[in-house]
């Protein structure tokens, strides 16, 4: 139990953590002041909070959120995810939903966005509850965020790329530069040679900067010039991805194939081939990423990279038990493979 000051329960001082009586004493005003203003601002003035929330940036203070009843168990989980729940994130999740149940841990998910600021404020969400151990599902993008992390004394799982990291602590995850350079240079290798390249916002998403770099990558290789305005960014919908194929085919005529970086654009692609009755691949191949369950249903059945997302989320949760169990010898980056999962739109 704890008097309420913010303290860390599980031993750390007051230097390592810094508390509610810390911030009091900076600003001159009772700790009960400082609570409220993060629990109930509208008892304290707008100015006493406004020094209260400068002071906490200062000096990186997160305040704990845990319920007293909660402190003495320290067997929770946390994972930042990406603003957008699509399959491929559902089934990590799930994932590591199972394999916390199976370890006897709680998960508690934080929905983050892909700009700094936004993670910032997820990371000092999730770990305001004293976390355990966490899973990061977006790229941790600025010094503080690091410095936050690192400083929990927490480890940390990212997940999902494993390419041309740095990892706070441990990542699992694939090379989504290697995923998209195979399905490149597949689509190449059945005779297609004006490819185009469709993802949803790459800005602050590491896994879609890969992508990209790989699908480059390829061309290159391979000596083919990629002409410009065969890339196109729209939302991660199935209007998005008909969208996008519109707009390929209109600026290049001859255009033989597009690589969407998700199947929920690559399957809105097909049906808006249907609807102007263009065969696939006849008139275009497509192909997507993730290899959803309706990649097999759809028709033609589609052409994408097979992720073993579900696997990811499972193996993430057991690298932080093992840490937490006292393993020493846990990696430091584990890399999961993938497959091109060839069928019939290419």
């Amino acid at each position: 139990m704890t008097d309420g000051s913010g303290d860390d329960p599980g031993g750390n001082t007051p230097s390592q953590r810094l508390g509610v009586r810390e911030i009091a004493r900076r600003i001159g005003v009772a700790p009960i002041t400082v609570s409220r203003s993060l629990s109930n601002p509208g008892r304290v003035s707008a100015e006493t909070r406004a020094r209260v929330l400068e002071a906490i940036e200062q000096i990186g203070f997160v305040p704990n959120q845990l319920a007293s009843s909660m402190r003495g168990n320290g067997r929770m989980i946390g994972t930042v995810v990406p603003p957008l729940i699509n399959s491929g994130i559902a089934e990590q999740v799930q994932g590591m939903s199972d394999e916390c149940h199976e370890g006897g841990y709680s998960m508690l998910l934080v929905q983050g966005e892909f700009t700094r600021e936004a993670e910032e404020k997820a990371i000092r969400t999730l770990l305001g509850w004293r976390p355990a151990g966490m899973i990061l599902q977006s790229f941790v993008q600025s010094e503080t965020a690091r410095a936050l992390l690192q400083g929990s004394g927490a480890p940390v799982v990212e997940i999902s790329e494993v390419k041309g990291r740095d990892p706070i602590d441990m990542v699992v995850g694939i090379s989504n530069f290697e995923t998209a350079y195979a399905m490149t240079m597949h689509l190449a290798a059945k005779g297609y040679r004006r490819i185009g390249f469709v993802s949803t916002p790459i800005h602050g998403n590491d896994r879609l900067q890969q992508r990209r770099t790989g699908y480059h990558a390829a061309l290159t290789k391979l000596g083919i010039k990629n002409h410009d305005g065969m890339e196109v960014e729209v939302p991660i919908t199935a209007q998005g991805g008909a969208e996008a194929l519109v707009a390929l085919t209109s600026r290049h005529k001859h255009i033989d194939a597009i690589f969407f970086s998700s199947d929920t654009l690559a399957v809105g692609a097909v049906q808006e081939c249907h609807r102007r009755g263009w065969a696939v691949p006849g008139r275009i191949a497509i192909a997507g990423y993730g290899d959803m369950d309706l990649a097999a249903q759809l028709y033609p059945r589609l052409t994408t990279v097979r992720v073993n997302r579900y696997d990811m989320g499972r193996r993430a949760v057991r690298q932080l038990l093992a840490r937490l169990g006292g393993d020493v010898e846990v990696p430091t980056v584990t890399s999961l493979g993938f497959e091109i999962i060839d069928r019939e739109s290419a």
